[in-house]
């Protein structure tokens, strides 16, 4: 066994899960957002000062002392941003996303009546670090970085912002990690085990508030917008059947194989997306002719394929 430094350089890619109230990951259409649009991450250590204990005879002499000692309670997190993604702060502070007349997110509300308290989040934060050369003679290492977890925040609000003669910044403040995590291992792939990527190597304590690790696993791809998150249980999906529409060639209908009931995804390699929460097949038109890649996702796998479309 060895034991491998860390240092950390500059901020890459940070990703927000959706919790309930159980601090449990939730599997859904919308549960996880992955951004680099973030300026900075500032984490600081909350913090149970404790008492002194000092006790004086009669004399005035000091007769009984011992120094107060301090607890950790847990982190307060700010955010800021560069980039605003709108279901990212629904995520994170609770708050409504508006959309227009054609159903997309075109931006947000701040409503008095929203209690933090009630949103739940995890934020896994991904920086660069220097190259480990012997960890990349793995054939599966795709590079070395540091990933810190906080896998139990409680929401944070929207915090000040200027509008003036330079880009305006907006902040997501009052966040803060607390006791009772259910993360366990979690639902993503961030390091490297024996045969390729996978979880974290043991489950999480209830009460850990930050994991801090070195990883040769590549930090996910950023996309504005919340994405799916797949149960891992599910079934592996091991190909797709797309079929065109008779009438109309740029509508097309994709199937699952093998068919089920587990939920899946899809990236028609559009620039779109859509999810499927009972297994069915999922129907998309393309806004143009040509050839597409999509790539279909379900529990812990996915498949990549190509579809040609015409007018």
């Amino acid at each position: 066994m060895t034991t491998k430094c860390i240092s950390l350089v500059r901020g890459r890619v940070a990703r927000f899960t959706r919790l309930d109230n159980c601090g449990r990951p939730i599997y859904g259409d919308d549960s996880t957002v992955t951004t680099k649009g973030f300026i900075s991450v500032a984490y600081s250590a909350n913090t149970d000062d404790g008492d002194d204990i000092n006790v004086t005879n009669a004399a005035g002499d000091r007769c009984v002392y011992e120094p107060a000692v301090s607890s950790l309670l847990g982190y307060n997190v700010e955010v800021q941003f560069c980039n605003v993604d709108p279901d990212l702060f629904a995520l994170a502070t609770g708050q409504a996303v508006v959309t227009d007349a054609f159903g997309n997110v075109v931006g947000f509300k701040v409503n008095s009546d929203v209690k933090s308290s009630d949103s739940q989040f995890a934020l896994e934060v991904w920086s660069g670090a220097p190259t480990d050369t012997a960890a990349c003679l793995d054939p599966n290492a795709q590079g070395t970085y540091g990933y810190i977890l906080l896998p139990y925040v409680q929401g944070g609000i929207i915090g000040d912002f200027t509008i003036e003669n330079d880009a305006v910044t907006f902040t997501i403040t009052g966040a803060s990690t607390k006791d009772g995590n259910a993360w366990g291992v979690g639902p993503y792939d961030i390091m490297l085990g024996l045969t390729g990527a996978t979880t974290l190597p043991e489950a999480l304590d209830p009460n850990d508030h930050m994991t801090v690790i070195l990883t040769n696993v590549a930090p996910p791809t950023p996309a504005c917008g919340a994405r799916p998150l797949l149960d891992p249980s599910g079934a592996a999906i091991t190909g797709v059947t797309p079929t065109p529409d008779g009438t109309d060639g740029l509508i097309v209908s994709f199937a699952p194989t093998p068919a089920g009931a587990d939920p899946w995804w899809m990236d028609f390699g559009d620039g779109t997306w859509d999810y499927s929460a009972d297994g069915s097949a999922i129907e998309h038109t393309f806004e143009a002719a040509g050839t597409y890649t999509y790539v279909a996702y379900r529990g812990t796998s996915e498949f990549e394929g190509t579809v040609t479309v015409t007018e």
